[in-house]
């Protein structure tokens, strides 16, 4: 299976850690996203970074310069993936997978009763759920999942979430411009 995974970042190897992907920031800890369609990829390549320099335009009373913090605009890298036959659960649509990871997640909200995703509380436990779901699917013998459908930045694009970098071999990289 060939995938798309877009960082900005320079990566040697995968390994689960929070993506920085803004449009799936609450599942960033779940596992490594990727999608079949390469223009998707994009997306999750371009990004921001916080930079600190010395201003030349700004300064102390001293006559040191300020230093002054900024979001500087930042393209990365699109990898084309290679997963050997790999064990993909298949979930046909966003609110089946979010109904599924619901049981491990813990909400706060001014509402009264029992809480789901639907509820748009506050997930306290991200980190926490997103292990324990990713747990019980991998002892059910999948490396991964598909969500069929799900919105992302670019319109509705089939995401997978593989649990382990071991199993992806980088094919190529592509740098964005």
């Amino acid at each position: 299976m060939i995938v798309f995974h877009g960082s900005t970042k320079k990566l040697e190897h995968f390994q689960i850690k929070p993506a920085s992907q803004i449009s799936i920031q609450e599942f960033d800890t779940l596992g490594i996203w990727c999608t079949s369609n390469f223009k998707s990829a994009q997306s999750f390549a371009i990004g921001t970074e916080t930079v600190c320099e010395k201003s030349e335009t700004e300064f102390w009373e001293d006559g040191t310069p300020k230093v002054v913090q900024y979001d500087k605009a930042i393209c990365g890298f699109i990898y084309k993936v290679y997963i050997d036959e790999p064990s993909i659960k298949e979930y046909e649509s966003y609110e089946l997978f979010m109904d599924e990871r619901d049981p491990y997640c813990d909400y706060a909200s001014a509402k009264k009763g029992p809480l789901t995703w639907k509820d748009k509380a506050i997930l306290l436990n991200k980190d926490e759920a997103n292990a324990d779901f990713r747990k019980n699917i991998m002892k059910q013998g999948f490396d991964g999942i598909l969500i069929r459908e799900m919105v992302i930045e670019t319109g509705q694009e089939d995401m997978y979430c593989i649990f382990s970098g071991d199993i992806m071999q980088i094919a190529d990289v592509l740098p964005l411009k």
